[in-house]
């Protein structure tokens, strides 16, 4: 997996500012005509970083069309976890412990899993399936597990961004991996087995 992780990296990092910036808008076009994010009034977005899809355009639309952001910040005592905090455009970010830049979460800034309509996940890898291969960590597949055990509540709809040059033609699952419910890249949108 460490040689599938290394190899996609390096080719993300090897497209033009100006490739990442059309796959960027592309992706941004594709995702604004499904269904589920135009239903979407709170989601979960990310600050891309080493190569991964900028979220930015998707960040725009969501703003003009007044939906509430929100971004990922590491759990500072459920070691490996994550929540979400509200994110203003113009708030104050700090970098945590990966240098990956996270809102301050104060007062009701912070969001519970159950209430967020829609997560856009980012991936190093995909299948057409949904399956993900993540940076390692595990991050977002421990904070997202518990959505399989608990059915008592309907999880947030699970959506991966990424360059088409990720997608691998199957990936090994673990136990503890997370499907997606769908990916978006510049060229059209997976969603169980189906390319659109």
């Amino acid at each position: 997996m460490n040689k599938l992780r290394s190899s996609i990296r390096r080719q993300r990092l090897q497209l033009s500012v100006a490739q990442q910036r059309q796959h960027a808008l592309l992706v941004c076009k594709n995702l604004s005509r499904l269904r589920h994010f135009q239903k979407a009034r709170r989601i979960a977005i990310y600050l891309s970083a080493n190569g991964e899809l900028d979220p930015s355009p998707i960040a725009d639309i969501c703003r003009h069309a007044s939906k509430q952001l929100y971004l990922p910040v590491l759990h500072p005592f459920r070691h490996g976890r994550l929540f979400f905090c509200a994110w203003r455009e113009h708030a104050l970010l700090q970098p945590n412990r990966f240098g990956i830049l996270e809102p301050g979460c104060h007062g009701n800034g912070r969001r519970p899993l159950r209430s967020l309509d829609l997560i856009l996940v980012p991936l190093v890898a995909f299948d057409s399936s949904g399956q993900r291969v993540g940076m390692g960590g595990g991050f977002y597949d421990r904070t997202l597990g518990k959505a399989r055990i608990k059915s008592s509540w309907k999880r947030p709809y699970l959506i991966g961004i990424a360059h088409e040059l990720q997608r691998v033609p199957a990936i090994t699952i673990q136990p503890w991996d997370v499907q997606l419910d769908a990916v978006v890249t510049e060229t059209g949108v997976y969603m169980s087995g189906f390319r659109f």
